[in-house]
C-alpha cells in the first residue's frame, strides 16, 4: 500500500519528472471523451489503489465529460459520479477572488483599496503595512508569513485568526514575491464580505454559487457533512489506507478553503472563467475584472529543472488572483491545486485552447496522481503522443516510502532510557507565544502531554538532550507532523520551549503571570538577555505595588486606562493616566507603581533580562501568602 503524508503530497504533487522534449503534435481526438483515455483513468485508479476519482473536461464552452470512478468510501458500495461532492480546498481561492471581482463590478470595492478600509479593527504587524490592499492579499504578495499551524492545530476561530494577524512575521518586502497564505485569503474574504455588508458565507452563496447554478457546491465547509453524495477522505495511517475524520478547522479560514464541489458544478465554473465571465449567455463578471484575476500580480521564481519538469517553455510564471499562471508546452495556462485533509484536487484552464480540466481524488495515499492525470488528459486533447505520466509517478513512490520508513526508524532510535534533566512536574505549565500559543504542558498518568490552546494534543516522549517527541493523538497528525520540542532551562527552572511543526517554528515562554492576569510574549524572552516584547492583560481596579525593574521598560497602552505613579509608597491620588496609544519609559532602578481603571492591556518592551523586584516582598502576587496590594 502506498504511504503518503500531507507534506509529501505538497512537495511531490506537482513536481513530476519529465523529459524536456514535448513530442510531436498529432491530430486531437474526434470523440468527446476517447475510450482509451477513459480506460487509462480507470487503470490508474486500480494501480494506485485509489478509492475514488472524479474528472470533468470542458472545451469551447461545452462540457465534454463529467464522470466518476470508484467508490466514495473504502469498504462501502456508494459509487463516485459527476455529482459526488469532493473537498476542493484551495481551489476555493478562485471563488473568493471571483466574489471580490463581482463587488468591484458593482462599485462596492476596488482592487487597490486598503483592506483596513473595510476591516478597521484589523491590526497589521507594522504601520508600513496599513496600506496593504485587497489585490495584495488576493495575490499572495503581502510578504506576511503563512503560519498555517496557527489555525490548523490550535482550535482558534475566525475572529481569533484575524486578531492574530498582528503577530505574523514579515518574511519578504511587500509586492516583491509570492508568500502563499491561507490567512491572507481569510483577510481578503472578510474584507470583501464587509464591503458587501454581509458574512463571507452569504457573499459566496448569494453573489457566486446560487447565481451560477452550482447546485451541489458549498459556501461553508461544514455544509458538506450533511450531503448524501459525499466523498470520504482517506489517508495511510500506520501502513494501511483508511477513511479519516473530516477536518475541524476549515471554518476559521473560509476565504482560503470553504468550498466543496462536484465535477459537474466545476465544469460550469471552468466555462465561466474560460468564457471571460459569461455563463449560459449571461455576463456574470466583467471582462476587465476577469483579466485582473488572470493577470500575474507577483512573479514566482523558477529554475531550469522546474521548467523542464513542468514543460514550461517560455512564459513568466506567477500568481494572479485565485489562479497560478504559467504555460504547458507553450500553451498559456491558469491553474490551482487543492489539498484538504485526505483529498487532493487540480484544475487547469488553457485559455487559448478554450480547454479546461479538473481532477478530484479522495485520498492522500496517491501523491502526484492528480497532476499525472491532468497531464495525460491535456496531452490527449491537445493532440500530443500519449504518455504514461501516472506510471512514471507511481514508479517513484517506493523511494518516498523508504525515506518515510527510514525517518520513522530514526525517530524510534532516539528514544532515551535516561530520565529528563528535571522532574516532570517542573515542565508543567502554560507557555505563551503570541501567534501560536498558548501551549499547555500537563501531567497525565502516562507522563507529560502537550496541547495547542484548546486544539490538538500530543503525548511527550523524552528523546534526550532536553528534547521531547510530540506524538499527536490524532492519527493523521501523528503521521504528518511528528516533531521534537526542545525545552530550555535555567538552573532548576524551565524557561521556554522551542518547536518546529511542519514549516512553522516558534519559542513559547513559560508563563509567570499572577492570578487574574495574562502575560503573552510577542517576541524574545523577557527573562533572558536580548530584546523582548510582551503584553500584559489586567482586570479593572488591579494594582501593582511599588517595585523596580533591572532594565528600562518601555510601556504602551493597547486598550483600557493605565495609571502610573512614582515612589516607593503606594499613593493612588498621585498618578498619571495613560489611554490607548500613549506610553512611557520606566527607568531601571526607579521605584514606581501602576494600576488600571478598566480592563487594560499594556505592551512592554526592552532589552532583558527584565523582572520585577517589589519594595515590600509581601506585595508580590507570585509569593505564597501575598497580601493584596492596597489592602
Amino acid at each position: 500500500m502506498i504511504r503518503c503524508v500531507k507534506k509529501m503530497a505538497l512537495q511531490a504533487g506537482l513536481c513530476l519528472m519529465a523529459s524536456v522534449a514535448a513530442g510531436q503534435e498529432r491530430t486531437p481526438p474526434r470523440e468527446r471523451f476517447p475510450a482509451d483515455l477513459d480506460r487509462y483513468i480507470a487503470q490508474v485508479r486500480a494501480a494506485w489503489q485509489i478509492p475514488g476519482i472524479a474528472i470533468a473536461v470542458v472545451r469551447n464552452d461545452s462540457t465534454l465529460v463529467a464522470k466518476g470512478y470508484g467508490v466514495r468510501e473504502l469498504g462501502k458500495p456508494g459509487l463516485v459520479d459527476e455529482n459526488t461532492v469532493f473537498d476542493i480546498a484551495s481551489l476555493s481561492k478562485s471563488f473568493t477572488a471571483t466574489a471580490a471581482a463581482i463587488l468591484v463590478d458593482r462599485g462596492r470595492l476596488r482592487w487597490d483599496d486598503p483592506v483596513r478600509r473595510y476591516l478597521p479593527t484589523l491590526v497589521l504587524p507594522s504601520a508600513e503595512l496599513d496600506s496593504t490592499t485587497l489585490r495584495d492579499f488576493l495575490g499572495h504578495r503581502t510578504g506576511l508569513d503563512a503560519a498555517n499551524m496557527m489555525w490548523a492545530l490550535t482550535a482558534v476561530d475566525r475572529a481569533e485568526v484575524l486578531r492574530r494577524v498582528r503577530y505574523l512575521s514579515v518574511v519578504a518586502p511587500p509586492r516583491q514575491q509570492m508568500v502563499y497564505s491561507n490567512v491572507g485569503y481569510t483577510v481578503a474574504g472578510e474584507a470583501a464580505a464587509a464591503a458587501a455588508g454581509t458574512t463571507f458565507e452569504t457573499l459566496l452563496r448569494d453573489f457566486v454559487i446560487k447565481p451560477l447554478g452550482l447546485t451541489s457546491t458549498t459556501w461553508s465547509y461544514e455544509q458538506a457533512a450533511r450531503m448524501p453524495n459525499l466523498a470520504v477522505s482517506h489517508a495511510t495511517i500506520a501502513g494501511r489506507q483508511q477513511p479519516i475524520r473530516r477536518e475541524t478547522q476549515r471554518g476559521a479560514i473560509p476565504g482560503a478553503g470553504a468550498v466543496q464541489s462536484t465535477a459537474s458544478d466545476l465544469s460550469r465554473w471552468m466555462r465561466l472563467h474560460l468564457n471571460n465571465g459569461v455563463l449560459d449567455g449571461t455576463r456574470v463578471v466583467s471582462d476587465s475584472a476577469m483579466r485582473e484575476m488572470h493577470t500575474i500580480q507577483v512573479p514566482i521564481a523558477t529554475t531550469p529543472a522546474m521548467r523542464a519538469a513542468r514543460l514550461v517553455e517560455g512564459s513568466v510564471v506567477g500568481y494572479g488572483m485565485g489562479w497560478q499562471i504559467m504555460d504547458y508546452r507553450g500553451h498559456p495556462m491558469w491553474w490551482h491545486t487543492g489539498n484538504g485533509d485526505g483529498q487532493i484536487a487540480f484544475m487547469v484552464l488553457l485559455p487559448r485552447d478554450h480547454l479546461g480540466v479538473v481532477v478530484l481524488v479522495n485520498t492522500w495515499s496517491a501523491p502526484s496522481v492528480h497532476a499525472a492525470l491532468i497531464n495525460r488528459i491535456l496531452d490527449t486533447y491537445l493532440g500530443y503522443e500519449p504518455r504514461d505520466w501516472a506510471g512514471e509517478a507511481l514508479a517513484r513512490v517506493p523511494a518516498l516510502v523508504r525515506a518515510q520508513d527510514s525517518a520513522a526508524r530514526a525517530m524510534v532510535s532516539m528514544r532515551s532510557t535516561a530520565p529528563p534533566p528535571l522532574p516532570l512536574e517542573r515542565y508543567v505549565g502554560r507557555y505563551d507565544q503570541a501567534l501560536f500559543g498558548p501551549v499547555f504542558i500537563r501531567m497525565s498518568p502516562a507522563g507529560l502531554t502537550w496541547q495547542m490552546g484548546a486544539g490538538q494534543t500530543a503525548d511527550l516522549e523524552y528523546h534526550g538532550d532536553g528534547a521531547f517527541f510530540l506524538r499527536w493523538r490524532d492519527p493523521l497528525y501523528r503521521e504528518s507532523f511528528g516533531t521534537h520540542a526542545q525545552f530550555a532551562t535555567r538552573g532548576d527552572t524551565v524557561t521556554s520551549v522551542t518547536v518546529r511543526i511542519n514549516r512553522d517554528e516558534f519559542t513559547a515562554i513559560k508563563a509567570r503571570g499572577w492570578p487574574g492576569t495574562e502575560m503573552v510574549v510577542v517576541s524574545g524572552d523577557p527573562f533572558a538577555p536580548g530584546p523582548f516584547v510582551f503584553r500584559f492583560r489586567m482586570p479593572s481596579g488591579y494594582w501593582i505595588c511599588p517595585h523596580t525593574h533591572p532594565v528600562d521598560a518601555r510601556i504602551r497602552v493597547v486598550s483600557g486606562v493605565f495609571v502610573v505613579g512614582m515612589g516607593s509608597t503606594l499613593d493612588t491620588s498621585r498618578v498619571r493616566a495613560l489611554g490607548p496609544g500613549r506610553g512611557a519609559v520606566l527607568r531601571a532602578g526607579r521605584a514606581h507603581f501602576e494600576g488600571t481603571r478598566h480592563e487594560t492591556v499594556v505592551e512592554v518592551s526592552g532589552t532583558g533580562p527584565w523582572g520585577i523586584r517589589f519594595v515590600d516582598p509581601r506585595y508580590d502576587p507570585a509569593a505564597a501568602g501575598a497580601v493584596r496590594c492596597g489592602a
